[in-house]
């Protein structure tokens, strides 16, 4: 075939032409087998991957990176558009998605399977959880405003007061043999009637200034939440029935039922407070929320 100078132009422009075209459909093919394009479970014709930005993907610009991150993956779960068990672009699909370092998707994907939005497997991916389970939260309160705000006058006792070492009588779990602890024993009133009895540990390597305190006008719990940061608390609660000593200090009758809440607030990894609640059931009723941080993030 013999090609004149122009032909062979036109000609080695149709060629690179084909080949780009063909490269970009090899590109798109290969991120749909990688579960960028909706072909693995995602949802959806196949795309590019800079057009999966933008449906439902896309950044709010608010917060660090890996935080808008979070939010964008959490909002395609809770919004039901990933399902359970299906599989994540990889941490390299959404570093090169995002513009952003590996490292900052590794700490988005990380708090989520934290929270217990995504289940991490070795080899084979980051999918999304079957069956997550929600954080409950219980507030932590000053016993005092809950009677404020039901409009009732407030009291408070303490019963008991001593300092001791963890093990010596008492034993605190979390704490090593031979700390130092203050024990306390008060009982709550709501327009003098007795709703709650309170037995509290408090760790004085971690809260000394607490050894000065008097307690005289302030109580304990209510000391602790204007002055002592915490940073997590666990909650243990059951119903149970008032043994003879329990229900003379709350004026009710052997049997009755109440409520045991066993608490202790911790701050970096330290031990705070340890404290056991006894409310007689039908003077005391608590309640809490289920959600997830990033439902909150995300006002859903």
């Amino acid at each position: 075939m013999e090609f004149t100078i122009d032909r062979r132009i036109m000609y080695i422009h149709y060629l690179r032409n084909v080949i780009s075209q063909r490269g970009a459909e090899s590109g798109v093919q290969g991120l749909a087998r990688q579960g960028l394009t909706g072909q693995d479970g995602f949802g959806g014709p196949a795309r590019k991957p800079e057009s999966l930005a933008l449906d439902g993907l896309a950044l709010d610009g608010k917060g660090p990176l890996f935080d808008q991150i979070k939010r964008a993956v959490a909002g395609q779960i809770l919004r039901g558009r990933w399902q359970s068990g299906e599989r994540l672009p990889n941490e390299a699909e959404l570093s090169a998605l995002y513009g952003v370092s590996r490292q900052t998707v590794n700490k988005a994907i990380a708090l989520l399977a934290r929270e217990g939005f995504l289940v991490r497997r070795r080899r084979a991916g980051t999918f999304v959880a079957t069956g997550r389970r929600d954080r409950f939260a219980l507030p932590i309160e000053d016993i005092g405003d809950v009677v404020a705000r039901e409009g009732r006058v407030y009291e408070f006792r303490i019963r008991e007061r001593r300092s001791l070492r963890n093990g010596e009588g008492i034993r605190w779990p979390d704490l090593p043999d031979g700390t130092p602890i203050l024990a306390l024993e008060c009982l709550h009133f709501s327009d003098g009637t007795p709703i709650q009895h309170e037995r509290r540990l408090l760790n004085l390597d971690a809260v000394p200034e607490v050894a000065e305190e008097s307690f005289e006008s302030t109580a304990p719990s209510r000391w602790l939440v204007d002055r002592v940061p915490w940073s997590s608390a666990e909650h243990t609660v059951r119903a149970v029935n008032a043994t003879g000593d329990m229900a003379a200090l709350l004026g009710v009758e052997a049997g009755t039922a109440c409520l045991s809440i066993r608490r202790q607030t911790v701050h970096l990894n330290r031990p705070i407070t340890l404290v056991h609640f006894l409310s007689v059931g039908d003077r005391f009723s608590l309640s809490g929320s289920s959600i997830t941080d990033s439902a909150t993030e995300l006002n859903l």
